[in-house]
């Protein structure tokens, strides 16, 4: 059977415009992250160590992901804690400025020792409510300067998730 050639480049250009589906990674159904998975909004809060070549300093900083997903994105804005030196995220009320408005979070005592993933306090931006757990594990670098001269590396502690799906 023969085609016309206005017919065969139709169907060739319609094959490939046929995206792929993308395969979603399954979550453990025990995970918060898997009951928050519609989260709009997540913000770690992390401890950062900067290196450079003049000197080294610690701080602590909310990171803030407005599209929840953190692993293909850059932070959608990094507000530090107006601290000289790191500080506590736990047993106190901290207020971090973002550009979207002021993130209050308020982790409970004791949520230091608490297993990944356990709720470990509450916190808001603005009027919107989230879920803290604690992490203690996830990464963040960010270099800058000419060949990257100063790292920032930061860990996060606690993970908040939007509860506003």
């Amino acid at each position: 059977m023969h085609l016309p050639v206005a017919i065969l480049v139709t169907l060739a250009t319609s094959i490939l415009a046929i995206p792929a589906p993308t395969p979603i990674p399954k979550l453990e159904s025990s995970s918060p992250r898997a009951a928050l998975r519609g989260s709009a909004r997540n913000v770690y809060l992390t401890t950062c160590t900067t290196r450079s070549l003049s000197a080294d300093s610690t701080s602590s900083s909310a990171i803030l992901y407005n599209s929840g997903d953190t692993s293909s994105s850059n932070p959608s804005d990094i507000g530090t804690v107006s601290s000289e030196r790191a500080i506590q995220w736990v047993g106190y009320t901290r207020r971090v400025p973002l550009g979207s408005g002021i993130f209050e979070s308020k982790i409970d005592k004791g949520a230091e020792t608490l297993e990944k993933s356990q709720i470990a306090g509450s916190a808001k931006l603005g009027r919107e409510q989230f879920a803290c757990f604690r992490d203690g594990v996830s990464t963040f670098r960010f270099a800058d300067g000419v060949l990257g001269a100063e790292t920032t590396v930061c860990t996060a502690e606690f993970w908040c998730a939007s509860i506003a799906v």
